[in-house]
């Protein structure tokens, strides 16, 4: 009994103790203070100081004001103030929207137990309190008692439920001013993750160290400098061109793309931002790294001069374009550099005779300076304002289906862009707009909310706990950067978050089942959200375990939906119960008083209600053909689950995840980008202007002619198939016709000759040149019989190619030339008596069916040099063309820290090595030896090592490498970055501009498979380990990184994580599950109806939809698991809830009886058959004896249980909850109309929110859309019809847990102990 004080009971508390409006206690009936109502001893123990009697009140008492004081009313002033007020709770005030009804008489005497708040309400109306000066005296008199903190612990529920009870909106305010205060301080800017690369990556060896070499890029100065244009800010526009048909290098297809660039170029923010650029490198941007600038070239000269050439400029604005296979040859003869043919198109092309349908161009727009601020945010509103708008309409229109009937002609081309700037801006643009579309979700969960709650206030309370859940889960989430991961949480929470709320709402309505009083039924509610909220929080739980993913995307997917979760159940309890009392208490009936009819059923529509009786009894209906049930539903999942692993199994994985969809030109260019290699910016730009010359022209090395040109040999002794023919077939002698100006007799004026051979034709270019010098001198000894001494001198060199043109039909043909070694000819004297003249003349012969036009002065030799059969190596030796390669850089001076990754990191930390010192000689030899003797294992391509040429530089300059000790290393490598500056770009420099790290780059041959892939970058790491071995301290912690080893490593780990966290979370529900029933065939039966879900969304994903199998697909079958088995963990838990709660009550009294009498009363409940068999085999006499004794008790008393009367019918439909003396029909039936409320209503919202997911541009949320479709038409019929099925199948009569039964079965066998 608490003793408040002096004071008499206010006239709320003594209404609180009497709920139901009976008449406060007679004085005449109340107790002493220090005794207990029911007449036990007092609790004051013997030896306690003697404490003053206290007297009763007298009758004039008022508000503890003494009967002698003038203020003290008399018994008749008391009783002429009139009836005290109404109590806080009226029960004659309908809750939903009814009329008023009289109120409920009291109980009878023969009512129900009483609850611990009334037996407390009693024991304080029947305290006879002191006057005020007994009580001073009291005081005085007494000592202060202690503090019992064990005891205010256990009674602070009970305090805090009457607290609540009485001031639900204190509790309410002081929520909302803690969240006023928390959510301001803790909020930041909301910043989108737009790199779709980091969309993708996973954790791994290979990830790290490439995002600790990534991050340490932005150190590569410590001090920056101006000139450097490497270290300015720099913004690029790629763009990707696919030819519908054919090749791209069709004239139309070469056109469509001249006449879209030129669209960009003509932009005004492009020419303004190409203005702004710096003025050095403004050729990037105009005219851009384009091929189309080589196919349209404009003609300097008109006429061939007479130096036998004309110039071309290569601007892109001619009309006449170049033929393709002599824009090709150009390219890839190295007379463009830095341009070459593999910066424009995919590496696998193989010179001028492949053809290609893909073709890239590259514009990039560099900053005028080091602080790039203002340059960046004008090139920002450049892409939103116009280029942005413009790509895509280019990108739409290309891809608009063929219109027969349109006048217009239709491209010839795809078009794919990338950017800087631009990517970021689309994937904002798509998350924008996808996020719009939740808008719908959350209007449609307000509307279910306003149904399901039959109030439109609680609805709106409810929506907005939601959006509360969602910015909590926001602001705990570790990152500096959302990523389109966490967004699809918001989607989820609107679709599932309000389940929470929904059963909060359910628990306060079946607590009027319990008692009337306020605080009873919130004493009652939170009992009950301890049991009900523990599948929600599973789920929860489920989503945290995605934290453990190698996906950083999955692992913040994961934090923020666990966080929402568990959010909304907290917040259900402490904000909405509040708001649930509140809307009882005053909303509704103010609602009731001021609102019209027909306002009043918008707002409040109690009326509102759905025969969920009538459907659970169709339900069960349903399962009176459980045979046929159970028969077709093992048969459909069987032949799905076959289906569904055969394709998964043969079907090729789906790579790494996709943001967009598949018709996406970001998605649809992914892999055609591939083919490219890395775009690398120009300091410098291509030459603009080149020379076409004739084959005869002078040249010399300050006039290098781009291309030889000359018009095509029709007519003659060639056949008209040899005139098809573009070389001689390779299993027969190649002949050579050849042109000369010498005339008849000319040895008879020279003494010595010396010829110059020029050759054009692949056969002459591959033939190895000893063979080839052989048949030259056949050719000369046949043609100058007379020479007595024969000489060569020099090797054989390539020259620019020959471009054969057929006049009259305008094809081209392109044949490769040499410059053979020089020959020396001397002859005898009788043969050149009177002459010592040495003569100096050149020979043209070509070694194809195609040959020039006979030039003037020149005469055709009569013999013919013959070059001999081609073998098959020297055959495909000859092919010409590039090789797909991807970079691999070795590292020296960088360390990626370990072990200090966060969970949602976006890089990997890293530093500087310490101990790598590039002044020491050993260290200098070691990244020498990184870059020379590589093993052929490794397929370098190419490479770029700056050593390398520092070493040429050294021993040019009479040095020695290494460095010598003696001499300044640093200064050196300063004053040879002076003549290379290029080299600048792969070192890190401190402060003083020196050395700190390096970097060496190698072009690999890029291998097919993720397998072979891993395996080549095991090739490397044995490779740097061998290095780091080999070498000492001071440069031996190098390190190897590429990109494509990331991707690889990132598709071999995400599955595998995929399948972890599917197992983590398996593991979760079955332990969730056993918790929560305490009965292992329940969990079973559960087990197999996870099981069928699992099979038939399987079945849907990659059978229906033709999904390949990959950790999102994993991913999304995990996140729905958790939520389709949460409504069987409710209806397995009613089934076995009578028995569990009789078994609790025959515990509580056991252990009572044990602290009374030290005797263990049985656990056994009414109606439970004795588990004999179960023990008796092989167990002792005693144990079966006892054993006996426990089954032949007579069954223990129940309590009756009568339900409180109320006037609101709202409240009586929920009084569904099974009872222990059910049939097995009657208690699933009363199961299924609890869970079905619920689980349809979720159904019909998840299927209209999926519908509205659908349109969205992100692949994860329209695949999540159409899973939200087909979900709950998996989920409702495997819930409400097989599992109750499955139950009446096992013929169970049996209503408590397993768990009890071992329990008894453990204690009788170990009862010996004790």
């Amino acid at each position: 009994v608490t003793v408040l004080g002096a004071g008499a009971l206010s006239q709320e508390e003594e209404m609180e103790g009497n709920p139901q409006g009976s008449e406060p206690v007679p004085e005449a009936d109340r107790a002493p203070l220090m005794q207990a109502p029911d007449g036990a001893p007092s609790s004051q123990a013997e030896g306690d100081e003697e404490k003053p009697e206290l007297q009763r009140a007298p009758p004039g008492y008022i508000d503890g004001e003494d009967p002698e004081s003038p203020k003290a009313k008399s018994a008749e002033e008391v009783n002429s103030l009139g009836p005290s007020p109404d109590p806080p709770f009226r029960t004659d005030i309908a809750e939903d929207g009814q009329d008023p009804l009289p109120p409920v008489p009291p109980p009878p005497d023969d009512a129900p137990r009483q609850s611990n708040f009334s037996k407390l309400s009693a024991a304080r109306t029947s305290v006879v309190l002191p006057t005020v000066r007994q009580a001073n005296c009291c005081r005085r008199a007494c000592k202060k008692p202690k503090v019992d903190v064990i005891e205010v612990l256990k009674a602070l529920p009970e305090n805090h439920c009457r607290t609540l009870a009485a001031r639900p909106w204190a509790y309410l305010l002081a929520w909302v001013i803690v969240l006023l205060v928390v959510i301001p301080l803790a909020w930041t800017p909301v910043e989108f993750d737009t790199d779709i690369e980091a969309f993708r990556r996973a954790d791994g060896p290979a990830a790290s160290t490439h995002s600790a070499f990534t991050a340490s890029l932005g150190s590569m100065r410590a001090v920056k400098n101006e000139a450097a244009l490497d270290q300015r800010k720099t913004f690029k526009v790629e763009l990707l061109y696919e030819a519908k048909q054919g090749s791209v290098f069709s004239e139309a297809v070469q056109r469509d793309i001249r006449i879209f660039e030129n669209q960009l170029k003509e932009l005004t923010g492009w020419k303004d931002m190409c203005s702004s650029s710096e003025p050095l490198v403004q050729f990037r941007c105009d005219p851009g790294e384009s091929l189309g600038n080589y196919v349209w070239p404009r003609r300097i000269d008109l006429f061939l001069n007479d130096a036998g050439y004309f110039r071309l400029a290569f601007d892109g604005s001619a009309r006449e374009r170049l033929p393709m296979d002599a824009v090709l040859t150009y390219l890839g003869e190295g007379l463009a550099s830095p341009h070459n043919l593999w910066n424009f198109l995919p590496m696998a092309v193989l010179g001028t005779s492949s053809s290609s349908s893909l073709m890239r161009s590259v514009f990039t727009f560099t900053a005028p300076s080091l602080d790039s601020s203002d340059f960046e945010q004008k090139f920002k509103d450049f892409v939103k304002a116009d280029l942005y708008n413009v790509l895509q309409e280019a990108v739409a229109k290309t891809r608009k289906p063929v219109d027969p009937t349109s006048w217009d002609k239709p491209f010839d081309i795809k078009i794919y862009f990338y950017g800087d700037a631009v990517d970021d801006y689309e994937v904002q643009l798509a998350l924008w707009g996808d996020m719009l579309l939740a808008i719908g979700p959350l209007m449609l969960s307000l509307a279910v909310a306003w149904i399901k709650f039959r109030s439109g206030f609680l609805a709106f309370i409810a929506t907005a706990i939601l959006c509360l859940s969602a910015i909590l889960a926001y602001e705990v989430l570790p990152v500096e950067k959302v990523s389109p991961a966490s967004f699809l949480g918001v989607f989820l929470i609107f679709g599932f978050g309000m389940s929470s709320l929904f059963r909060a709402q359910e628990l306060w309505r079946r607590s009027r089942l319990d008692a009337t009083a306020i605080p009873e039924r919130i004493h009652s509610l939170y009992e009950a959200a301890a049991r009900e909220m523990l599948p929600v929080v599973t789920s929860g739980c489920c989503y945290f375990l995605l934290a453990t993913s190698k996906l950083k995307p999955l692992r913040e997917f994961g934090v923020f939906m666990g966080t929402s979760m568990v959010s909304v159940c907290a917040l259900s309890i402490f904000i909405f119960v509040p708001v649930l009392i509140l809307h009882e208490r005053s909303i509704r009936p103010w609602l009731q008083k001021k609102c019209k009819p027909k306002l009043l059923l918008v707002l409040e529509p109690a009326e509102v209600k759905p025969k969920w009786g009538l459907v659970a009894e169709k339900l069960m209906q349903s399962t009176n053909e459980r045979k046929r049930v159970l028969a077709g539903t093992g048969l459909a999942v069987f032949i799905c689950f076959i289906a569904s692993f055969s394709l998964a199994a043969v079907r090729p994985g789906p790579g790494l995840p996709e943001v967009f969809p598949p018709d996406h030109h970001k998605d649809a260019g992914r892999p055609l980008i591939k083919g490219f290699a890395p775009s690398y910016l120009a300091e410098e730009p291509a030459p603009l202007n080149t020379r076409m010359c004739t084959p005869t022209s002078i040249q010399d090395e300050n006039n290098t002619c781009g291309l030889h040109w000359c018009d095509r040999q029709t007519t003659g002794a060639e056949t008209e198939g040899e005139l098809e023919l573009d070389a001689y077939p390779a299993n027969e002698v190649n002949p050579c016709k050849c042109y000369s100006r010498l005339p008849e007799g000319k040895t008879q004026r020279c003494s010595n000759l010396t010829l110059g051979f020029v050759m054009a034709g692949s056969r002459a270019v591959t033939t190895p040149e000893a063979d080839v010098m052989g048949a030259v001198e056949t050719f000369v000894r046949g043609t100058w019989q007379n020479v007595d001494h024969y000489e060569a001198t020099g090797s054989r060199k390539r020259i620019q190619s020959l471009v054969l043109e057929d006049w009259e039909s305008g094809s081209t043909h392109v044949d490769p030339m040499a410059e053979l070694p020089k020959v020396h000819m001397g002859f005898k004297a009788q043969d050149s008596p009177y002459s010592t003249e040495t003569c100096d003349e050149k020979v043209y012969c070509y070694c194809s069916p195609k040959a020039c036009l006979r030039p003037d002065g020149y005469g055709e030799e009569d013999k013919k040099i013959t070059l001999p059969i081609q073998d098959d190596d020297t055959a495909a030796a000859s092919l010409d063309g590039g090789t797909p390669s991807t970079d691999v850089v070795i590292v020296f001076g960088i360390n990626r820290v370990e072990g200090e990754m966060g969970l949602l990191d976006q890089s990997a930390p890293w530093s500087f090595d310490a101990t790598f010192d590039p002044v020491s000689p050993w260290s200098q030899r070691a990244m020498l030896k990184a870059c020379t003797n590589m093993p052929e294992e490794l397929k370098i391509v190419s490479s770029s090592c700056w050593i390398v040429q520092f070493r040429l530089w050294l021993l040019r300059q009479g040095q020695k490498f290494p460095v010598e000790r003696f001499l300044d290393f640093q200064q050196i490598l300063q004053d040879f970055m002076v003549t290379h500056p290029s080299v600048a770009s792969a070192m890190w420099l401190d402060k003083d501009d020196k050395l700190s790290a390096t970097m060496f780059t190698f072009q690999v041959e890029l291998e097919e498979g993720t397998k072979k892939n891993l395996a080549a970058r095991q090739r490397w790491m044995d490779f740097i380990e061998k290095l780091n071995e080999e070498a000492t301290s001071t440069a031996n912690k190098a390190m190897v990184t590429s990109k494509v080893w990331v991707d690889n490593e990132a598709l071999d780990a995400a599955l595998d994580s995929a399948w972890e966290v599917l197992l983590g979370v398996s593991a979760v529900l079955l332990a969730t599950a056993l918790l929560y029933t305490l009965d292992l065939k329940m969990v079973l039966l559960m087990l197999l109806v996870g099981f069928c879900i699992c099979t038939f969304i399987s079945f849907f994903l990659f059978c229906l939809c033709g999904w390949a199998f990959g950790p999102w697909e994993l991913t999304i079958m995990t996140v729905f698991l958790s939520y389709s088995v949460e409504p069987a963990f409710h209806i397995c838990h009613d089934f076995v809830r009578p028995g569990m709660i009789e078994r609790f009550k025959a515990l509580r009294k056991m252990m009572a009886a044990e602290d009374e009498e030290g005797e263990a009363p049985s656990l056994a409940i009414a109606n439970a058959p004795a588990p004999v068999a179960a023990i008796t085999n092989g167990s002792s006499a005693a144990a079966s004896q006892e054993v006996t004794q426990l089954a032949s008790m007579e069954p223990m008393a129940q309590e009756p249980s009568t339900t409180p009367s109320h006037s609101d019918s709202l409240s009586q439909a929920s009084d569904v909850r099974p009872k222990a003396d059910d049939s097995l029909e009657d208690a699933l039936k009363r199961s299924l109309h609890l869970v079905c409320k619920n689980l349809l209503v979720n159904s019909v919202k998840l299927i209209l929110c999926g519908i509205m997911l659908l349109p969205c541009q992100f692949r994860l949320f329209n695949r999540l859309g159409a899973i939200s479709v087909v979900l709950p038409l998996i989920c409702v019929p495997s819930v409400l019809v097989l599992l109750p099925s499955l139950i009446l199948a096992f013929k169970r009569t049996r209503r408590d847990p397993d768990l009890f039964q071992f329990g008894e079965i453990f204690i009788a066998k170990t009862s010996w102990m004790w």
